[in-house]
C-alpha cells in the first residue's frame, strides 16, 4: 500500500501522535527519521520508516519521494518544549528548527512535490509576549526560527497549512472546545492544549481542501469537543494566504 501521509518527526510528541491515529485508522504512513530502529520500536513496525534527518539535506528527497499527499514537519514544534536538546545552543536549535524545515521544502520543491505541508507552529509567535521572552530564552533564538520558517513554507509555492498551537501537554485528548481562530492572539501561559486535539486537528486539515494555503490558531476551552464538520466550519471561516 502507497503511503498517503509522511511524517517527520515521528519518535515523540505531536508526530508520534499524529502516527498513531493514522494507523488506527488503517492509513498507510510512511516515517523519516533519524533513528529508523528506534521509530519501528516506538510504532511497532507498523508503518513504512526510511532514515532521513532534516540536518542533512541529501538525506531527504528520496526519504519523501512517492505518493505522499501531505507531509507533516513536527520536527521541534516550539509549544511544547519538543525537539533535540532542549537547552541546546541557538545554532543548533536553528539547524533543527530552521534549517531543518528549509531543507524539506527544498528537497520537496525538487522532487515536484504536489501534496500539502502540514507545519505546527505557536500562538502569538508573530505578537510580543511574557511567555514568548521566556520561551526565546529557553530555546535561544526560537521566536525569531519560528516566524522565518513560517515565512519561508508561505513563499515555497508548495501548498500548506500553518497549525499555530499554545503551550502542548500529555493531557487526553477529546475533553474540550476546540477552536480554530485567525492567527491573532498573542501566548499566554493559561492557554494549552493537548497534543492528541493537536494531532486530530492536523490530520483533519492535511485531508480537506479548505486547509489549503492557511494559516491559524487552535485554542482549547471548556465545553463539548467539536465534530469534524465543526471544525471543517470553522476552517472556512479562515482566509486562504494568511
Amino acid at each position: 500500500m502507497k503511503a498517503q501521509f509522511c511524517i517527520i518527526g515521528a519518535t515523540s510528541g505531536t508526530g508520534l501522535l499524529i502516527a498513531r491515529q493514522l494507523l488506527q485508522r488503517g492509513l498507510p504512513v510512511r516515517i523519516v527519521a533519524r533513528d529508523p530502529d528506534k521509530a519501528r520500536r516506538v510504532l511497532d513496525n507498523q508503518p513504512e520508516v526510511i532514515h532521513g534527518d532534516v540536518t542533512d539535506a541529501p538525506t531527504i528527497p528520496e526519504a519523501i519521494a512517492g505518493d505522499c499527499t501531505a507531509i507533516f514537519f513536527t520536527v521541534a514544534a516550539g509549544g511544547g518544549f519538543d525537539g533535540r536538546g532542549m537547552f541546546a545552543s541557538g545554532s543548533m536549535i536553528r539547524e533543527v528548527t530552521y534549517q531543518g524545515l528549509l531543507n524539506v521544502v527544498d528537497a520537496a520543491r525538487s522532487i515536484g512535490f504536489s501534496g500539502r505541508m502540514i507545519l505546527p507552529s505557536l500562538v502569538g509567535v508573530d505578537r510580543p509576549s511574557v511567555l514568548i521572552r521566556i520561551l526565546n530564552k529557553i530555546k535561544p533564538g526560537l521566536h525569531r526560527n519560528l516566524i522565518e520558517r513560517e515565512l519561508y513554507l508561505r513563499a515555497s509555492g508548495l501548498d500548506y497549512s500553518v497549525v499555530r498551537a499554545p503551550i502542548l501537554t500529555n493531557a487526553p485528548a477529546g475533553e474540550v472546545n476546540l477552536q480554530i481562530t485567525r492567527p491573532i492572539n498573542k501566548l499566554t501561559a493559561r492557554s494549552k492544549i493537548s497534543r492528541g486535539d493537536l494531532a486530530r486537528v492536523m490530520i483533519l486539515v492535511a485531508q480537506q481542501p479548505v486547509g489549503s494555503r492557511k494559516t491559524f490558531e487552535l485554542l482549547a476551552f471548556n465545553g463539548a469537543a467539536p465534530s469534524d464538520d465543526q471544525l471543517v466550519a470553522q476552517l472556512k471561516r479562515i482566509p486562504a494566504g494568511s
